[in-house]
C-alpha cells in the first residue's frame, strides 16, 4: 500500500479532477469530501490518472496538490492502466464537479466515466457538467459515453439543461443537483483560511478574474470608486494565465502568495466581489458578499444562467460592452442585496442534495441499467470511424423505413454484413450469392413493394455485377440503394486485391452516389450523415431511381469479437432531414403549416434576388401577416417590408450567448440565393446552442445544409411558398413578439463600429452609400467592395446585384457591363476594388458605352480584404493605375487622391451631367 493511503480499506472513493490549479475545482472537491465524510464514510481522494491523451504529471508543490495533501486521504498520481487497482480498496466510487464530461475539454477521457471500476461496485456522479447547452459530441464520444453512464447507478448533473442532455444524447436518466460548494456550512471553508498568510488593506473589492481584459479592468477600478473600496485582484490558480493577468492588472493589488487558504481569507474579509469565475459566484453567496458578475462565455456562460436560475440574482450581471453610464447608473452595482430568495431555495437545494447523496451511496441498485463493461476492445470499436459510418448507415436506413436489406457475401462487406445481422430485429434481410441475381431480387422486391430496397456488396467485381439491375432500375424508376463495400482510395492502381474504381461504377445510370469518407472527426460524421440522409431521400425524389452509396472499409475484422450488443444501432441520428413536396399533394404539406402556425419564433433569411413586382410582394406580406416571423435582408436581397431587417452591424457586435438567448429562431427558412459572403447570422446559427430546425424553399428539392442544421427541404418556388402557406393560415396573425425582440437589439446596435477615420475604402463606401441616388442599379464587385458595405444603409429602391454564386473575383466588371447593355435609362454604378478590376481589363475594351455607366474603382495597391496575412502572392501589391487603359476605351476619367478631392468629384460621378461613361479612380490607403 503506498504511503500516503492511511487505511487498506475506504468506503468511498472521489475521482477527478481535485489536483488541477482550479480554486473553484480545489473549494468544490473539498466540500464534496467533507460531505461525504459527514455522512459517516471513509474518503479516499483518487488523482486524475496520467498515461492519457491530454494529460500531464501533477506536482505535490502546485497549489492545488499543497491544499490537498493537508486536507485529504489522497491517493498518488498513477498510470490510466493502474486504475482497477482501486476496485479493491474502494465499495463506492464518485465522479464529480467541475466539467468533467465536457467533450471538448481535452483531458476529458474515457475515465471520467468511471470506465476502470467493476460491475459490483456502486458508481455515483455528483453534481457533473457537460459544459454549455452546446452539447454535440462526436459519434466516436457518443457512443463509448452511452454505454458508460448506463453502468452509473445515479447520475446528478449540475445545470437545469445537463437533464436533457443526459437523456436525449446519451439516453441515460440523471437528476439536477446543486454544486458540492453549497454543501458544508461556511466554517468549514473558514477553516482553511486559518492558514493564511496574505497582506489584505482595510474595505476592499475582490476582483477574481480569469480571463482579464482591459474592459474589466475598467470596470474593476470604476466600481471600486463608486463603492469607496480598495482592490484585491486574484487571477486564477494555473500559472499559464498569471502573465496575462499581471500585464492587465499591473499596477494594482494582486494577491500574494496564491494559496486556497488566502483565497478564501481574501473572500471571507472582502466588502464585494467581482469575478468572471462559476466557483467565484458561488463563493460570493457563500461568504454573503455582494457582487457582480461577468458570464463567462470562452468557460462556458451557460452555467451561469443555471445557477443564476437557482440563485434568482440576475440582475448582479455586468457585461464586458457596459459603458461607464451604465456601470455608474446601475443601481444593482452596490451593497443592496437581498439573500431571502437566494437562502430559501439554496436551503431547499441543499437538502434535496444531502438526501440523494445519502440515499445513493447506501446500495447498489442492480438492474437499473443493464451492466456494460466497456472493455478496450469494445472502446476501440466504438471509436472506429468505418464502424461510425456503418452504424451510422444502418440506422439512417432503419430511421427512413427501409426494412428490406438483400445481403451477398464477400470480405471487404463483413462488417456491414455483421450490422445488420446484428441488428436482424430491425430489418428483413435476404441472403443471395450472387451480385447479379441479387440487385435483380432487390429490383423485383422495391417493384412489389413499390418502395426503396438496400442492396449490399463486398468491392471489385462484385461492384460491378450490380450493373445491369442499377441500368434497368434507371429506365424503369424503381428505388434500389446499392451500398458498396470498398478499399481505401491508397490502395486503388497499386495492384491491391479486388480493388477497382467504385465511387462512379455506375455514373449516367444513378439518380445520386456518393462515397463516405475515409477519417474520423466532426465533419466527416457529419458529411457521413448528411449524404446518406441525401441518397436515401434521393431514390424516391421526384421519379424513383437508384443511388449508390459506397463505404470505404480499412479493417474488416473491427469488433470481430466485440459482444453483439455493441452492435446495436443508434437510437436516433439528429437533425433527420424531410423532403417536403407539393408533387406528394398538398394535404402531406398541412403537417410544415401546423408546425408553422405553433412556432413563436421563426426566422426568414432572404438571400440574394431580383426585385420583386406587386403580387410576388404581397405574398411575402400575407405570409409575414400570418406567422411569427422577423425577416432578414442584406443588399442583394433587394426587399424590404415591415418584417425585414438587416442586422449586419448589430450581429457583428452581440455575442453567441446573446443571440441563443434574445434571438434564436426554433424555424430558420431560407428562400432565395446566397447572401453575401462572411455574413455574421451564418456563425451565429451554426454556433448556436439551441436545436434550430433548418428549412430550405428550393424549387430543385436538392440537399443543401449551408447552416449545418437541415431538417426539411421544402421543394418549391418561393412565390408558391409563400402564397400557398399564406392562405393556409388565414386563421393566426403574426404576434410580433419575435420581431420585437430582434428589432430591439436591431436598433441598440444599429451604428457599425468604427473602423478607421482615415482616407480608405471604408469611407468611401460609407459617402458612396449616402449619395447613391434612388432607382439606381449598384453593382458590388467581389472582394471588399461587398464585404464591407453592409455595415450602411442604403436607399431602399436602389437595386444592388453581386456575383455571389462563387464569390470569384474574375468576372465582376464584365457582368456589369453585360447588364449595362441591357439597361439604358437608370443610373449603373459598379463599386470595383483594384485586384478585382485589373483580372477583368477587358471588361470594358470593345464594349458599348452610354451616358448611365459609371465605376468606381477603390485602388489600394493590392487585395484589401486579405492584406493581413503579410503574403507577397496573396497581397498582389502593386503599383498600377487605371488612366490609361480607361482613357483609351472610350471612357471619361476622373481621380481623386485625398477627402477633398474625393468629396468634391464624388456628387459629379453619381449626377446626369456627365455626357458619357465615367470611371471614378480612388486611390487611396
Amino acid at each position: 500500500m503506498d504511503i500516503r493511503l492511511k487505511r487498506q480499506h475506504y468506503d468511498v472513493g472521489i475521482y477527478g479532477w481535485w489536483g488541477h490549479e482550479n480554486f473553484g475545482g480545489c473549494l468544490t472537491y473539498f466540500a464534496l469530501e467533507r460531505t461525504i465524510k459527514n455522512l459517516g464514510y471513509s474518503v479516499l481522494m483518487i488523482q486524475e490518472a496520467n498515461g492519457l491523451p491530454g494529460r500531464y504529471n501533477i506536482p505535490d508543490n502546485c497549489i492545488a496538490m499543497s491544499h490537498a495533501l493537508k486536507e485529504y486521504d489522497c491517493a498518488p498520481q498513477t498510470d490510466y492502466k493502474d486504475l482497477p487497482k482501486y476496485n479493491d480498496i474502494c465499495d463506492k466510487f464518485v465522479i464529480g464537479g467541475d466539467q468533467l464530461w465536457n467533450y471538448n475539454i481535452p483531458f476529458v477521457r474515457s475515465d471520467c466515466f468511471l470506465d476502470f471500476v467493476r460491475d459490483d461496485k456502486i458508481k455515483i456522479s455528483y453534481s457533473t457538467s457537460f459544459g454549455g447547452r452546446d452539447h454535440y459530441p462526436p459519434q466516436w464520444h457518443l457512443n463509448q459515453v452511452a454505454s458508460l453512464l448506463r453502468r452509473f447507478d445515479n447520475i446528478s448533473v449540475r445545470e437545469d439543461y445537463a437533464v436533457d442532455i443526459a437523456k436525449n444524447i446519451y439516453n441515460a436518466k440523471a437528476t439536477q443537483i446543486i454544486d458540492a460548494v453549497f454543501l458544508p456550512d461556511k466554517n468549514e471553508f473558514l477553516s482553511l483560511g486559518e492558514a493564511a498568510n496574505c497582506a489584505l488593506p482595510q474595505n476592499y473589492l475582490v476582483a477574481f478574474i480569469l480571463n482579464p481584459t482591459k474592459e474589466k479592468r475598467h470596470h474593476v477600478e470604476l466600481i471600486a470608486k463608486k463603492l469607496n473600496l480598495n482592490i484585491v485582484c486574484i487571477p486564477d490558480a494555473a500559472a499559464a494565465y498569471h502573465a496575462k493577468f499581471n500585464e492587465v492588472f499591473d499596477g494594482l493589488q494582486i494577491m500574494s502568495p496564491l494559496s486556497v487558504s488566502n483565497f478564501i481569507r481574501a473572500y471571507a474579509n472582502a466588502k464585494y466581489i467581482i469575478t468572471d469565475s462559476f466557483h467565484g459566484t458561488c463563493m460570493s453567496y457563500v461568504f454573503k458578499k455582494p457582487f457582480n458578475v461577468y458570464f463567462n462565455e470562452s468557460r462556458g456562460a451557460d452555467r451561469f444562467i443555471s445557477l443564476m436560475n437557482v440563485l434568482q440574482l440576475n440582475e448582479r450581471r455586468i457585461k464586458e460592452t457596459d459603458d461607464d453610464s451604465q456601470i455608474l447608473n446601475n443601481a444593482d452595482i452596490g451593497f443592496n442585496i437581498d439573500w431571502k430568495t437566494a437562502d430559501k431555495n439554496v436551503k431547499a437545494e441543499k437538502e434535496r442534495a444531502i438526501q440523494w447523496l445519502k440515499s445513493s451511496l447506501k446500495t447498489k441498485q442492480p438492474g437499473k441499467y443493464p451492466s456494460e463493461t466497456v472493455t478496450p476492445e469494445a472502446q476501440k470499436l466504438l471509436s472506429n470511424c468505418d464502424f461510425i459510418k456503418i452504424r451510422t448507415l444502418a440506422t439512417l436506413l432503419r430511421d427512413y423505413g427501409i426494412k428490406h436489406i438483400v445481403l451477398s457475401p464477400g470480405g471487404r462487406d463483413v462488417p456491414l454484413i455483421r450490422m445488420f445481422e446484428y441488428n436482424e430485429y430491425a430489418f428483413k434481410l435476404h441472403r443471395i450469392t450472387d451480385e447479379r441475381s441479387a440487385a435483380y431480387f432487390g429490383l423485383g422486391l422495391a417493384a412489389q413493394l413499390k418502395q426503396p430496397v438496400a442492396c449490399v456488396c463486398t468491392s471489385g467485381t462484385a461492384a460491378s455485377n450490380y450493373l445491369p439491375a442499377v441500368t434497368e432500375a434507371y429506365y424503369t424508376g424503381i428505388p434500389l440503394i446499392m451500398i458498396t463495400a470498398d478499399r481505401y482510395g491508397v490502395f486503388l492502381n497499386q495492384g491491391e486485391d479486388q480493388t477497382i474504381p467504385q465511387k462512379h461504377i455506375f455514373d449516367e445510370v444513378i439518380k445520386k452516389s456518393v462515397s463516405l469518407p475515409e477519417d474520423a472527426g466532426y465533419y466527416n460524421e457529419y458529411q457521413t450523415r448528411r449524404d446518406i440522409s441525401d441518397c436515401i431521400l434521393e431514390a424516391t425524389h421526384n421519379t424513383n431511381g437508384p443511388v449508390h452509396i459506397n463505404v470505404p472499409v480499412n479493417n474488416i475484422t473491427i469488433g470481430a469479437n466485440v459482444p453483439r450488443e455493441y452492435w446495436k444501432l443508434l437510437q436516433t441520428i439528429y437533425p433527420h432531414i424531410l423532403r417536403a413536396s407539393f408533387v406528394d399533394g398538398t394535404k402531406n404539406m398541412l403537417r410544415w403549416v401546423d408546425t408553422l402556425k405553433k412556432s413563436q419564433r421563426i426566422l426568414i433569411v432572404y438571400g440574394q434576388n431580383a426585385p420583386l413586382d406587386d403580387a410576388q410582394i404581397a405574398y411575402v406580406n400575407d405570409f409575414c401577416k400570418r406567422y411569427n416571423c422577423v425577416v432578414v435582408t442584406d443588399h442583394i436581397s433587394n426587399f424590404d417590408n415591415a418584417y425585414t431587417l438587416q442586422p449586419y452591424n448589430m450581429l457583428n457586435k452581440i455575442s453567441q450567448e446573446e443571440f441563443d438567448q434574445k434571438l434564436a429562431p426554433d424555424i430558420l427558412i431560407t428562400v432565395g440565393g446566397k447572401r453575401l459572403m462572411n455574413d455574421p447570422l451564418t456563425f451565429k446559427i451554426r454556433g448556436s446552442k439551441k436545436n434550430i430546425r433548418h428549412w430550405a424553399v428550393t424549387p430543385d428539392g436538392k440537399v443543401k445544409d449551408f447552416y449545418f442544421k437541415l431538417s426539411s427541404v421544402i421543394e418549391s418556388s418561393q412565390d408558391y411558398f409563400f402564397e400557398w402557406f399564406s392562405q393556409q393560415a388565414t386563421d393566426s396573425s403574426n404576434n410580433m413578439l419575435f420581431f420585437n425582440e430582434w428589432n430591439a437589439l436591431n436598433e441598440q446596435n444599429k451604428l457599425p463600429r468604427p473602423i478607421s477615420n482615415g482616407y480608405n475604402a471604408h469611407y468611401v463606401q460609407k459617402e458612396l452609400c449616402k449619395l447613391l441616388p434612388a432607382n439606381s442599379i449598384l453593382h458590388l464587385g467581389v472582394g471588399q467592395s461587398f464585404f464591407d458595405i453592409r455595415r450602411y444603409e442604403l436607399n431602399k429602391n436602389i437595386e444592388v446585384f453581386c456575383n455571389m454564386g462563387t464569390n470569384g473575383i474574375d468576372g465582376c466588371t464584365s457582368t456589369f457591363m453585360g447588364q449595362c447593355a441591357i439597361e439604358k435609362n437608370k443610373l449603373c454604378v459598379l463599386l470595383v476594388g483594384d485586384l478585382s478590376f485589373f483580372y477583368d481589363m477587358n471588361s470594358i475594351w470593345n464594349k458599348e458605352l452610354s451616358k448611365n455607366i459609371r465605376i468606381l474603382l477603390v485602388n489600394n495597391n493590392g487585395t484589401d480584404l486579405l492584406r493581413s496575412h503579410n503574403l507577397k502572392a496573396i497581397s498582389s501589391v502593386h503599383n498600377t493605375i487605371a488612366e490609361g487603359w480607361v482613357k483609351s476605351t472610350g471612357f471619361d476619367y476622373i481621380s481623386a487622391r485625398t477627402f477633398e478631392e474625393f468629396d468634391k468629384l464624388l456628387p459629379y460621378f453619381l449626377s446626369n451631367e456627365p455626357d458619357k461613361a465615367l470611371f471614378f479612380e480612388v486611390i487611396c490607403d
